[in-house]
């Protein structure tokens, strides 16, 4: 990965753990902020009583859209287009790119050091798809249901930001092992 899309991939990131913790620190009344960004994971966040970390993906329709949104936001890049044709079954297509984002993100192994120290971790999963609609999380759930994940149980929970007309939302979509 190029140095500036790493730098616009970290700026991502940050974006999405500060929007995170604003909803976080709204919801609970809490005090999260961030203290180190180990990357991985993004962030750890701390409050007056408890010290937790945040991992950060992002979720595409598809891997073109993905080059396209890339190669737009980083400065110096040459912007790739998706191809000009007809998007059969979008959303099957970022249904089934959200679940295979989340396994990897489940699966893996690196951030059982970060678990056993702060106990399991927040995944915040941006989501990158302009047609998401009401039914949308549906499909997600069918292409979950089907899903066979090895989870590592080193994240509490997933939280989706979704972009929405006056701004972003933050939507709980899975809790996993703990309660919030």
């Amino acid at each position: 990965m190029t140095t500036r899309r790493r730098a616009t991939q970290e700026a991502h990131e940050r974006f999405n753990v500060a929007t995170f913790i604003d909803e976080i620190n709204r919801r609970h009344r809490a005090s999260y902020r961030v203290v180190d960004e180990p990357n991985p994971p993004e962030a750890i966040i701390q409050s007056s009583r408890k010290t937790s970390w945040v991992e950060v993906t992002s979720a595409f329709m598809n891997q073109a859209f993905a080059e396209e949104a890339w190669s737009y936001a980083t400065p110096g890049e040459k912007p790739r287009p998706m191809p000009n044709e007809v998007i059969l079954g979008p959303d099957a297509q970022f249904a089934a790119n959200f679940v295979g984002t989340i396994k990897k993100k489940l699966e893996k192994k690196s951030y059982e050091p970060f678990r056993d120290k702060y106990g399991p971790g927040y995944l915040v999963v941006s989501v990158q798809y302009p047609l998401y609609g009401r039914d949308t999380p549906r499909l997600m759930q069918r292409e979950w249901d089907a899903a066979t994940i090895e989870d590592r149980h080193c994240f509490r929970s997933i939280y989706l930001v979704v972009r929405r007309f006056s701004g972003y939302q933050i939507v709980l979509w899975r809790r996993l092992h703990t309660s919030d």
